[in-house]
């Protein structure tokens, strides 16, 4: 357990009991390897303290009606990696954060648990996107834009269906960093919907 790196988090969320209950959370059940450094209501108070953390978990709707995708880019612009940490039902907003360059997305309903892999992910540059957060995403219109091609589309089926990546491997005769690839490339797609051409 000494060799784990300590996951420096800080919380921005405009609910107190949220930032009082998801810190006091990843205390007790982290097992000692993410310390909570910080918690604020809006970018600017987190930004305004110059706080030193390796993964800020944002709420997709703050007090300030702050825009999701003004506020990751502003993050990420400091070199914070960000894990958007959201009831996650308002599809627009959860592309917008992803726009912005969120790191990845994790529901409030999921089990401290998952909310804990997900944070280790996103502190270890990997990205993360709930089959649940997908499939919201495969049926959102905007994503049709997109353009995903055939296999893209089948390695998306099939895992916002359900299947976990080596599933999705098996199925498609083709390996798991394969099925991993293409879900980075879809990703990558999805993000630059929203983004002006350059």
């Amino acid at each position: 357990m000494t060799d784990t790196p300590i996951i420096r988090t800080a919380i921005i969320d405009d609910h107190e009991v949220i930032r009082l209950g998801i810190g006091a959370a990843l205390q007790q059940h982290a097992g000692g390897h993410v310390r909570v450094v910080s918690s604020h209501d809006t970018v600017d108070a987190f930004l305004a303290d110059s706080v030193d953390a390796d993964v800020v978990m944002l709420d997709l709707s703050l007090g300030d009606d702050s825009d999701p995708k003004d506020n990751v880019e502003r993050l990420a612009e400091e070199g914070y990696r960000i894990l958007v940490y959201s009831i996650a039902d308002n599809i627009r907003l959860v592309r917008r954060a992803l726009a912005g360059g969120a790191d990845g997305v994790c529901r409030k309903a999921e089990p401290i648990a998952q909310t804990i892999e997900a944070l280790e992910a996103v502190a270890n540059g990997q990205m993360v996107l709930s089959q649940e957060i997908l499939a919201a995403i495969e049926s959102d219109t905007t994503y049709v834009a997109a353009s995903l091609g055939p296999r893209e589309r089948q390695v998306l089926s099939l895992y916002v269906a359900g299947l976990e990546i080596p599933e999705v491997a098996q199925q498609l005769y083709i390996t798991e960093n394969s099925v991993k690839e293409y879900l980075k490339r879809i990703r990558v797609k999805y993000t630059q919907v929203d983004r002006p051409a350059n």
